[in-house]
């Protein structure tokens, strides 16, 4: 059988939601090793789908088979899975894990750019081609304004940085059980109906990005990394404050990243619309001293949530068949 493993990916902030120079949103993400997409294929006559998110994944393989022209079947069966709507990327990374299990199997000789134009619509491809591609820190370019509406396909926005990511850093990943209406979808919120991102917020997210965050993971210099981590998410999460009830969807949220920046964490944000928030620390013992805190806090406060210290995984998604070729 055919084998796909995908990780998932912390979004650490859009670069542009003014769109006055012709892109919108651009993204930067880090993939982390777990929760990840484990999933086999193999083909047979008609569609079986076993396992995890089995609704899902059977309209994904529908609309690749659909679209690549596949007459025949598979099966398909999904060993682990990303939960859906916390903010890890759970949808568009389970859509390029189908279609490339389908390619593969098929022989089809597609790219997974080419898949992410079958499979996402335009601005749901964001960081989640590059950290499926090659895994590390990624920054994506964004969509041209034309192409932002509910969706728009056939663009996917060029990965314009991607590097791997110091391997002693740790992520602290707190996710609440008590999931947010907006994490649903972004068009939830209608674009015309989000305030005006003012262009020296746009400058600055850019200027902390170019200036700061990108050479501080050349230079494995995690102070300045979280520096500039926090007032971007700070300056992005403001916009969003009157739909969110403040800078996190999570009323918890708040409390969570305040308590994370007290006991050591260099830098911490919200990942794409919540709940899940998260934290930089360096070393497994500067993880662990934290995770334990936070699991405290958790306790204390009464509020339910899964903590996690995470990895980076600088490496993309595996497809192979498990006689050990390469698909």
């Amino acid at each position: 059988m055919l084998r796909v493993t995908a990780p998932c990916r912390l979004h650490l902030g859009q670069l542009d939601l003014n769109g006055s120079l012709g892109r919108m949103y651009g993204g930067i993400g880090v993939a982390l090793d777990g929760p990840r997409i484990v999933l086999r294929a193999e083909r047979q006559d008609g569609l079986v789908v076993e396992g995890f998110d089995t609704a899902r994944v059977s309209d994904l393989a529908r609309t690749f088979m659909n679209k690549a022209q596949i007459g025949s079947g598979a099966r398909i069966v999904v060993r682990e899975s990303i939960p859906a709507h916390i903010g890890l990327g759970s949808g568009s990374l389970l859509s390029l894990s189908v279609g490339s299990a389908l390619s593969a199997l098929y022989d089809l000789g597609l790219t997974i750019e080419d898949v992410a134009r079958m499979m996402l619509p335009s601005d749901k491809c964001d960081v989640c081609v590059g950290i499926f591609k090659s895994g590390g820190l990624v920054v994506a370019s964004g969509v041209p304004r034309e192409l932002d509406w509910p969706g728009a396909e056939g663009y996917v926005p060029p990965t314009i940085f991607q590097r791997p990511f110091p391997q002693n850093w740790r992520f602290i990943v707190v996710t609440p059980e008590t999931a947010t209406q907006l994490g649903q979808t972004r068009h939830g919120i209608p674009i015309d109906m989000t305030p005006p991102i003012p262009p020296e917020d746009v400058g600055l997210v850019c200027r902390l990005l170019v200036m700061q965050l990108l050479p501080a993971v050349i230079e494995g210099n995690i102070d300045e990394f979280g520096q500039a981590l926090t007032e971007m998410q700070w300056t992005i999460g403001k916009q969003f404050a009157q739909f969110q009830g403040g800078l996190y969807s999570h009323p918890s949220a708040e409390g969570i990243v305040r308590l994370l920046l007290d006991n050591g964490a260099t830098g911490a944000g919200q990942s794409s619309w919540g709940p899940t928030v998260y934290a930089v620390v360096e070393g497994d013992d500067a993880a662990q001293r934290l995770e334990t805190t936070v699991g405290a806090y958790l306790a204390e406060a009464n509020i339910a949530a899964h903590v996690r210290c995470l990895r980076v995984r600088n490496s993309g998604a595996q497809v192979a068949w498990e006689d050990g070729g390469r698909a």
